[in-house]
């Protein structure tokens, strides 16, 4: 269970436990959702290369596969992914695959999409733009 360390490195041999693969070697994680939470702010470019949910809020540009803006949560700014879902608030550009909108949305962009869901209550200004 305990790692051991030697010449300060880990050893594939020293590691038990569920991290322990077949052969003794370390089994790789799956990625961890990245979560900006209400109360917190950012301002500048965020990167993720899986999925990331904002319920805070973040000014600049979001990268990532999926994104989600929770009810809470604000954008303003640019966003690019493959599948985005606003529940909360976004004022910018965006570029995606799928959009889907939810019901207490309040969107004020111009969003690129090939698919869009939009829940009965979300408010849209802007410009929609099928590629």
């Amino acid at each position: 269970m305990f790692r051991k360390f030697k010449n300060n490195k880990l050893s594939s041999d020293d590691v038990s436990g569920p991290e322990q693969g077949r052969r003794g070697g370390l089994i790789e994680t799956p990625h961890k959702p990245t979560i900006i939470s209400e109360g917190c702010r950012i301002d500048g470019k965020v990167q993720s290369s899986d999925v990331m949910y904002v319920e805070g809020e973040v000014v600049g540009q979001l990268e990532s596969v999926s994104l989600t803006i929770g009810q809470n949560g604000q954008v303003n700014g640019d966003i690019k992914c493959r599948s985005l879902s606003i529940l909360g608030r976004f004022d910018g550009r965006a570029e995606c695959d799928e959009l889907s909108l939810g019901s207490h949305a309040v969107v004020n962009a111009t969003l690129h999409y090939k698919q869009l869901k939009a829940a009965l209550g979300a408010v849209i200004q802007g410009e929609l733009v099928l590629r």
